[in-house]
Formats: C-alpha cells, structure tokens, sequence
C-alpha cells in the first residue's frame, strides 16, 4: 500500500485545542514530537474494535515513522485501515499531549536503506540497552521481517497545559512530585 499525500510541515498543520486546554505553540509542536517519548498508536482490529499499543516512533518532514513486525497485527490492520492516531505525552504535571489523526502507508524494511526508523533502539535505550534489546529481538524479526508504517497527518489536536502556568507554578508542580511530603497536602 502506498501512501501518495505529502506531507505537510506539523507547524503549518492547524492546531485544535482539546477540552478548553491551552494549545501549542506552532513553533513548540516540532520540538515536543522529536523528544524521545513512547507514542500510543490507534488501531482499528479486524473485528471493528478499537486497539492501542504503545510504540516508538521517529519524526521528519512532516511524517511519523514506526516498524512493526510483518503481518503482525498492527501490519494488517493497516493495511485493511489505514487510518490510524497517534497520542504522544509528556507525563509528567501539568501534562501536555499531541494526538496525530492520519492516513499510514506500509512497506517492507528488509534491505532498505532508507529506513528513517534505523537506530530507534539506541535513541530509546542508549548504546548498551540497544545492543541488549537487538540481541532480544534479533531471532523475532529475522524471522517475521520488519515493516516500516509511515502516518502523514490529516490533523493535529491536544493541549499543552504548561501554558496555563508561571514559570514558578510550573517548577512547583514538576517539584512536587518528587518531595518528601505526601502529595495530597501540597
């Protein structure tokens, strides 16, 4: 399946705010989505159910990319569907979140490369934890082989409730979760 709409630029996408919360800078969108943080990826299954599955992503012009294993299921659900969200979060207080609603496209990884998902372990995991992780995988995707999934947004919404805040506030509410002092009295 091929996927033939171009990209458009996360910071010239327009930004619906969810539920009355702060929106995003234009210019703060591109920043948050290229810090390494685990997305939650939307699915619909062969029986109509919704799905959800945490996953690693990467990001460049315009377009997210993830792998997965061939015809697994995340593999043939989009390609019966190939609409698809993707949630990324900042969990930490007072939490911000971008939710990416697109169209994906799927192709095979094997002996690409141009695979703009190479080296998503060492960003997750560092060189050590990667090396760990390619050697826990390695039998797994030899064998199933890799699929890259690549999402062009049609739209992009959430809220970024750092803006609702002072710098001050801001610091105390990130503090907080780390002192000594139970958080119900602060």
């Amino acid at each position: 399946m091929t996927n033939t709409s171009t990209p458009i630029p996360l910071d010239q996408l327009p930004f619906r705010a969810l539920g009355g919360q702060p929106a995003f800078d234009p210019d703060d969108i591109v920043d948050f989505v290229e810090q390494r943080r685990v997305a939650v990826l939307a699915y619909v299954r062969s029986d109509g159910r919704p799905n959800q599955v945490p996953i690693w992503f990467t990001h460049s012009d315009g377009a997210f990319h993830m792998s997965t294993t061939t015809n697994g299921p995340k593999h043939r659900a989009i390609e019966r569907n190939p609409r698809i969200s993707l949630t990324i979060q900042d969990e930490r207080p007072p939490y911000r979140a971008v939710i990416v609603d697109g169209t994906a496209s799927v192709r095979p990884l094997d002996g690409h490369a141009d695979d703009p998902t190479d080296g998503m372990a060492v960003r997750y995991f560092g060189r050590l934890g990667a090396a760990a992780y390619d050697r826990m995988t390695r039998d797994l995707y030899e064998a199933t082989g890799m699929t890259l999934i690549t999402l062009v947004p049609d739209e992009i919404k959430g809220f970024d409730n750092t803006k609702a805040l002072s710098r001050a506030e801001l610091a105390f509410t990130r503090l907080r979760e780390h002192l000594p002092i139970p958080r119900r009295v602060l």
